[in-house]
This record gives C-alpha cells, sequence and structure tokens, in this order.
C-alpha cells in the first residue's frame, strides 16, 4: 500500500490514497481442513489395503526365492555327483566327458533356468512391492502439501489483517494531518477593516460570524428598495446571489476554506476503510455554527454544487446544524435527508 500527498497550484493539498490489497485466497480455510479429513480417510483406507497387498507378496517373495534357490542347489548337487560318477567310471568304454556335458546341460541347466525364472519372478513382485510403498508415500506427500497450504492460509489470513491495520494506520495518520492542515488556515484567517487597513477587526474562527453578517449585509443591500422586505422571507437565488457577492468579497480566503473541506470529505469518500461516517463526524465536531451556514449556502451556489454538495447529504455533515441562523428555514429542503441525519 502507498500515500502520495500533492498540491495544485492556487489549492489546498490533495491527497491521494492507493492500496494494493492482495488477491483472495483461492480455497478457504474451512475447505482446506474438508479435504485434509478426507485425505486422512483415504490414507487410512488405502494403506489398509496395501498392508495386505504387501503382506501377500512378502509371502510370495519369501516362496518363491526358497524355492529358487532349492532348485539352484538341487543342480549344483546333481552337477556334483554327475562330476563324482565321471571321475568314477572314465574309461575308454564307459561313462565320457562328452557324455557329462550332455547331461549337465540336459538337467542342471534345466533346473538352474527355472530358478532364474524363480528370480525374475521374486525381481518383479520386489518391484511391485516398491510401487506399492511409493504410492503410500505419495499420498502422504500430498496429505503434507495440503497440510502446508492450510498453513500458508493462517499466515496469509493474518498477512491480510496487518495490512489492513497498516491501511488504517496510514489512512488515520494523513487524515489528522489533514485537519491539522485545515485548522491552521483557519487560524491564520484574519479581516481587516478595510482592504488599506492595518487594523484586525477579527482572526480565526471568529472571522466566520463576520462573513455570515456580511451575508446578510449584502443581502439586505441587495433588496433594500423592495418594499416590506424581510430577510427571513429571502428566496434562495437572492440568498445565493448575496452570497456570491460575499465570496467574490473575501475570494482569497474563503476558496482556500472550501477547497481544504471539501477536500478532507473526499478523501474519506475515496479511501477503502470501514466506518467513513465516524471519521466525517470528527471532521464535522470542528466546525462552528456559521462555518456550516456558509458551507451550506457555498453548497448551493455553483461552487460546491456538483462535487461537494452530494457527499454532505451521503455524510449527515449538516446533522445538528443551527437551523435559527439560517437567512430562510425553508432552505432547508434544498438538500435531502441524509445531509442532517435523518
Amino acid at each position: 500500500m502507498f500515500m502520495k500527498i500533492g498540491k495544485r497550484e492556487g489549492t489546498s493539498p490533495i491527497v491521494e490514497l492507493a492500496v494494493i490489497l492482495p488477491n483472495d485466497t483461492a480455497m478457504t480455510e474451512q475447505t482446506l481442513e474438508i479435504e485434509i479429513e478426507n485425505a486422512s480417510r483415504r490414507i487410512e483406507t488405502r494403506q489398509g489395503e496395501i498392508d495386505i497387498e504387501l503382506g501377500q507378496l512378502i509371502t510370495q517373495i519369501d516362496r518363491y526365492t526358497t524355492w529358487a534357490w532349492r532348485f539352484v542347489w538341487f543342480g549344483a548337487a546333481i552337477g556334483v555327483l554327475s562330476t563324482l560318477f565321471f571321475l568314477c567310471k572314465n574309461n575308454d568304454s564307459g561313462f565320457g566327458l562328452n557324455l557329462l556335458g550332455d547331461f549337465m546341460a540336459g538337467t542342471v541347466a534345466s533346473i538352474w533356468s527355472l530358478a532364474g525364472l524363480f528370480f525374475i519372478y521374486v525381481a518383479f513382485l520386489g518391484q511391485k512391492q516398491q510401487l506399492l510403498n511409493q504410492q503410500l508415500e505419495i499420498m502422504y506427500s500430498q496429505l503434507e502439501v495440503k497440510y502446508t497450504r492450510l498453513e500458508l492460509s493462517g499466515q496469509k489470513e493474518e498477512m491480510m489483517l496487518q495490512n489492513k491495520t497498516l491501511r488504517q494506520q496510514k489512512f488515520e495518520n494523513t487524515f489528522f494531518q489533514l485537519l491539522t492542515l485545515f485548522s491552521s488556515i483557519v487560524n491564520s484567517l484574519d479581516l481587516r477593516k478595510s482592504r488599506s487597513s492595518t487594523e484586525v477587526i477579527s482572526t480565526g474562527r471568529d472571522c466566520f460570524e463576520i462573513f455570515y453578517k456580511r451575508l446578510v449585509i449584502f443581502l439586505t443591500n441587495r433588496n433594500q428598495h423592495t418594499a416590506g422586505y424581510k430577510k427571513e422571507n429571502a428566496t434562495l437565488d437572492e440568498v445565493i446571489l448575496a452570497y456570491e457577492d460575499l465570496y467574490n468579497n473575501d475570494k482569497s480566503d474563503m476558496s482556500h476554506y472550501f477547497r481544504t473541506i471539501y477536500h478532507i470529505v473526499k478523501f474519506v469518500d475515496t479511501s477503502d476503510i470501514e466506518n467513513k461516517k465516524q471519521y466525517i463526524a470528527i471532521a464535522r465536531a470542528q466546525l462552528s455554527s456559521y462555518e456550516q451556514i456558509l458551507i451550506f449556502y457555498n453548497c448551493l451556489h455553483e461552487n460546491g454544487s456538483e462535487k461537494f454538495k452530494p457527499l454532505i447529504e451521503k455524510y449527515s455533515l449538516f446533522k445538528n446544524i443551527d437551523g435559527s441562523l439560517l437567512i430562510n428555514k425553508d432552505h432547508l429542503t434544498e438538500y435531502e435527508n441524509g445531509a442532517y441525519g435523518r
């Protein structure tokens, strides 16, 4: 996850938050546990079958090995006896060497060939025994892989929780830095008696009460020639025109203020966090009653109607607004009920 803070010329700092989330796990931990349980049962069943087959193979190997060696020793015995008989009966008219060779080839060689076949079959049974053991090892290896995946799944879930906590911490650090910046902007406000005067008549958050009074003055001046005029009956268009006069008169201070509070709300809205309204409530707590009234009319003006007004309605930025300060209480209907937390 990374965070970038940039600043556009003539505007307040804009904070962008980009979050890289890990991919979702392909298999849940519960599914892995079920697979491990099923695999364990299959291994247990198959191991019983393999044990039976191995027992049968061992019996066959012992049997055929015994018979093979019997044939070997039997052939050897015949060979020894034939040789002794040759030595005892060897004469010109008796048992000759050629007859001994024919006899050995016909008896001993055949017996040893049969023993060789038995040994070959024993080797085949040994390979079959080895394959069964390898099959069991493979099944245990697969089970071990599943246990490893289960362990990694738990580690991945833990890492996701850590990443979520880290994102939350980074968001909160940036959010409270923005609130600090917002407070410094408010505290840096100072209103002078006139543009050329050095006499300061108000500073900080108290300036918004002056802005509000100037709004009323601009509204009254615009309608001073209207017979029986009362500001409480002012239409929204009349108030917006008066607000535009106020904004143009104090544009350097008000534009910076409104852009900053807008980007704080937008930052929360575009961030990948939970309980966004909780953080908006913290930001709302920084606003005085006069600030809320000025934001109220700013967002009905073209300056904030398109982007800021929907966010106000979404996050109830005017919850507990002091309706008595509104020029005309009928203007409350210009916002959806969500703006007031209803």
